[in-house]
C-alpha cells in the first residue's frame, strides 16, 4: 500500500463501532470548510447511485439541528437528518445521524430516534496534508454489520475522490 495514496481506512472496534481514517491533501480549515459549509458540501457529497445532494440546511452549533436531502432524476428523495452534539472549528464535528428512506413519514419535528447512529468527525493537521477520523457508533451489533457489509468504505471512497477533486479546484 502507498503511504501517500489517500485511501480510506476502515477498523472495527468492539460490536457498535467503526473508525474510517482518510488523508486530504489540503490544509484543516480547507477540508472542515468541505463539510460545514452547504454551497461546498453539495459539490462534492454524492449520495447513492443517480442522486445528487438536492438540499443541504444546517445550523452549525451545539444542538444545531441539519437536514441532507437527496433527489434522483425522477424526483425520489432520501436522506439524513440529525443534531450537532460538538462543533469545534476547525478540529471536530459530532452529530447524530438518523435515515430517511420513506419522506412520507418524514416529520422534521419529531424527537430525535433514540437509536440514531453517532458520529464524530477529527481533522487533524500532519505537515500540507489533513488526516480525518471518522468514528460511527451504531445503535446495535446488527447495524453495524450491516453498514460494514453493505460498503459503506467504498461508498465514502467514491464520496471523497470528488472532495479531492473539489480540494484541488478551490485550494
Amino acid at each position: 500500500m502507498n503511504p501517500n495514496k489517500n485511501e480510506v481506512k476502515m477498523e472495527r472496534r468492539g460490536e457498535t463501532e467503526v473508525v474510517f481514517t482518510r488523508y486530504f491533501s489540503a490544509p484543516r480549515e480547507l477540508v472542515f470548510d468541505c463539510h460545514t459549509k452547504p454551497e461546498l458540501m453539495k459539490r462534492w457529497l454524492i449520495g447513492p447511485e443517480g442522486m445528487v445532494l438536492d438540499t443541504c440546511k444546517q445550523d452549525l452549533k451545539v444542538g444545531g439541528k441539519y437536514l441532507y436531502l437527496y433527489v434522483d432524476k425522477d424526483g425520489n428523495k432520501s436522506g439524513v437528518y440529525g443534531t450537532f452534539r460538538e462543533v469545534v472549528i476547525p478540529e471536530k464535528l459530532a452529530n447524530t445521524e438518523n435515515y430517511i428512506f420513506d419522506m412520507s413519514t418524514f416529520d422534521p419535528n419529531a424527537p430525535e430516534d433514540p437509536n440514531a447512529t453517532f458520529e464524530s468527525r477529527t481533522f487533524t493537521s500532519e505537515g500540507k496534508r489533513t488526516l480525518m477520523t471518522h468514528l460511527c457508533r451504531y445503535a446495535s451489533p446488527e447495524v453495524c454489520k450491516m453498514m460494514v457489509e453493505s460498503g459503506a468504505a467504498d461508498g465514502m471512497a467514491e464520496c471523497y475522490l470528488e472532495l479531492d477533486r473539489l480540494l484541488g479546484e478551490i485550494g
